[in-house]
């Protein structure tokens, strides 16, 4: 009778040794960053929050894609105001089948509301997915945003009053940046999917999205898009 042997029983350790190593990793990364956005917060005009603050309150019927669709968490919260608007930032992680995903999302708060929508960079698995369904919203008076973004909500008349003609050229004038833009209620979120902000960049993603969110909250459609 033949035993078979381990010819190298330091595999295992090893495996565990760098498993190791990255958690610590991930740890000692996340404390990082919550010690640079606390310092951060102050210069900004915001307040850190941390943990303390679990996310805006969401009307349950037009829950944003990313929040209703995962169970996350949220970090590094801090809360203030950009573009005359209520702003908070903050980073949301979830889990995607076996891997985590993190990033940082602007929600800014206006006392108006806003149609359900949910506005990304047109993919290919956009226009396959729409060739069956015919989810997306064109617009025949501004192909070059047509052809950019995919627009989709549950409210197709109201998401289209709100996206005017003066708001369809504005948007399509802003440097796309995969960004995501989607709301619930009188809150408007802004991110780009599976990307944290470094801390070093945190003004200028803060100057990109209020700039964003004030020409959709500006726009002339909005006083109609309930009607």
């Amino acid at each position: 009778m033949h035993h078979v042997t381990n010819s190298n029983p330091w595999i295992l350790p090893v495996f565990v040794a760098l498993g190791l190593a990255i958690i610590i990793w991930a740890i000692l990364s996340a404390k990082k960053r919550t010690q640079e956005l606390t310092r951060l917060a102050p210069q900004l005009g915001f307040t850190f929050m941390g943990k303390a603050w679990h996310g805006p309150f969401l009307d349950p019927q037009h829950k944003t894609s990313l929040l209703e669709r995962t169970r996350g968490g949220f970090s590094n919260a801090m809360v203030g105001s950009a573009g005359n608007l209520q702003t908070i930032i903050f980073d949301y992680t979830y889990k995607r089948g076996k891997s985590t995903s993190t990033q940082t999302l602007a929600c800014f708060s206006h006392d108006q509301q806003l149609p359900p929508f949910v506005l990304k960079p047109e993919n290919l698995f956009d226009r396959l997915g729409d060739a069956f369904v015919h989810n997306d919203i064109d617009f025949d008076s501004n192909p070059v945003f047509s052809e950019r973004y995919a627009l989709k909500s549950p409210d197709e008349q109201a998401t289209r009053r709100l996206f005017t003609p003066s708001l369809l050229t504005s948007m399509e004038q802003i440097p796309t940046g995969s960004w995501t833009i989607e709301t619930n209620g009188t809150n408007l979120f802004i991110y780009r999917n599976g990307r944290t902000v470094p801390a070093a960049e945190l003004q200028s993603f803060l100057q990109d999205t209020s700039t964003i969110a004030r020409t959709i909250f500006s726009s002339d459609g909005l006083k109609n898009s309930r009607l």
